[in-house]
């Protein structure tokens, strides 16, 4: 080798090292950037802006033990638990612009520990949760709202971003359970009742399979609007829903179940719930009208090749958009009036054939007076539903998002 020539390239390489440091040194701080104070617990009203964590997978990173309206803005917050939690103390609650991160629990799996929730509320209200980045977490649990129904906001969940929502317990250290799981959904509605005023819009849900588990990434559970006011769940995109082994084992979630729950009385029973204008791709199931009355999907994009992204087909694929009575709660006449119409959905079962669909199944779909089904103008497209359709549905929400002008996630100030 000419010795001159390798001096050479060997001055090129420390010169662009030199001109590259203080971009690497640049990034290395900007990585390590946030300091982490200790949890917190917050007593009265106002709003907190800071950065805190837990290393307990027993202990929130931020408690609310107050009714007094809390704001939590610009923020970082981790957790090897429970992110926010409040329970019990009628929480009035926003929270914006906040990055929230789930660390592993670290636990055996004798505790059954999961990554933390973002948002853990019981018996609140209210609340608001916008542009935020959810990385890793349990997701959105609300259990009762105790809040006035009068009240000009009641619930709003809109313009936030989450990768990889995640229920696998922990097995100990940065280990998981490949078959051992709680049920976790990016939102879960329990027994949330007679709210005017909810809107869950505008979000963008990601879940990769072998770092998620996600049971529907949302759920209503005998969970209800009012007549007047719907609960809207509209303009979502949602993608990827997983078990732990998608190739070797059965899976039973799906993108949405609007109405979910077995109810003794309409009062108790999901209902008033309309899901529109929203972009599902490979979720297994697309949106499941379960349980419940006059719940309503429609204009919604369901699109999946059944495969995951490198290739192989998934055992648990299912059906586009459901419609059918899994609690029998007509025995007590709390599941009618349920409809899906004018959805355009591709939903592939390769493991059937390699152009075979299942894209609609509405065996208890609602009836008009002469007795045909009110389930109708659902758009089947033509197969084979490809990988390449579902990543063209990803563009079409970019594009969708920058027509709208919406901003996604944290803003920064």
């Amino acid at each position: 080798m000419d010795s001159t020539r390798s001096h050479d390239a060997s001055a090129v390489i420390r010169a662009l090292l030199r001109a590259l440091l203080p971009l690497v040194t640049g990034l290395a701080v900007s990585a390590h950037a946030v300091t982490y104070a200790k949890p917190i617990t917050i007593f009265k009203g106002g709003v907190y802006r800071g950065n805190w964590e837990s290393q307990s997978a027993g202990v929130p990173a931020v408690t609310i033990m107050t009714a007094q309206p809390v704001t939590i803005e610009y923020a970082n917050i981790r957790s090897r638990g429970p992110l926010i939690y409040s329970a019990f103390k009628k929480a009035n609650l926003t929270v914006r612009h906040t990055r929230g991160e789930a660390l592993h629990p670290n636990r055996p799996l004798k505790e059954y520990r999961t990554p933390g929730r973002f948002l853990h509320l019981e018996d609140f209200g209210s609340l608001i949760v916008e542009n935020n980045d959810l990385i890793g977490t349990s997701g959105i649990y609300l259990r009762a709202f105790r809040g006035l129904p009068s009240a000009k906001t009641t619930i709003v969940i809109r313009r936030n971003r989450a990768t990889n929502i995640d229920g696998r317990y922990s097995t100990g250290p940065g280990t998981f359970s490949d078959t051992q799981f709680h049920r976790v959904q990016f939102v879960q509605f329990n027994q949330v009742r007679h709210v005017p005023r909810v809107e869950i819009a505008w979000n963008e849900v990601i879940n990769e399979p072998g770092r998620s588990r996600v049971e529907e990434i949302i759920n209503m559970y005998l969970s209800s609007g009012v007549p007047s006011s719907a609960i809207k769940i509209h303009d979502n995109y949602f993608q990827g829903a997983y078990g732990q082994q998608p190739t070797r084992l059965d899976y039973d979630g799906a993108g949405m179940n609007i109405g979910d729950g077995l109810a003794k009385t309409v009062k108790d029973a999901a209902g008033y719930v309309h899901a529109y204008n929203n972009q599902l791709v490979g979720t297994n199931t697309g949106i499941a009208l379960s349980a419940g009355h006059d719940l309503l999907a429609y204009g919604n994009r369901l699109i999946s090749s059944g495969r995951l992204p490198d290739g192989r087909p998934t055992v648990g694929q299912n059906v586009g958009v459901y419609v059918w009575d899994a609690r029998d709660n007509r025995r007590y006449g709390t599941f009618y009036n349920n409809i899906a119409r004018d959805n355009v959905i591709g939903w592939a079962t390769p493991l059937r054939g390699r152009t075979a669909q299942n894209p609609t199944w509405f065996p208890d779909c609602a009836q008009g007076t002469l007795g045909s089904s009110l389930c109708v103008n659902n758009v089947r497209l033509p197969g084979p539903i490809t990988q390449t359709m579902e990543r063209q549905e990803f563009t079409r929400w970019q594009t969708k998002l920058r027509v709208a002008k919406v901003q996604l996630g944290v803003v920064p100030r």
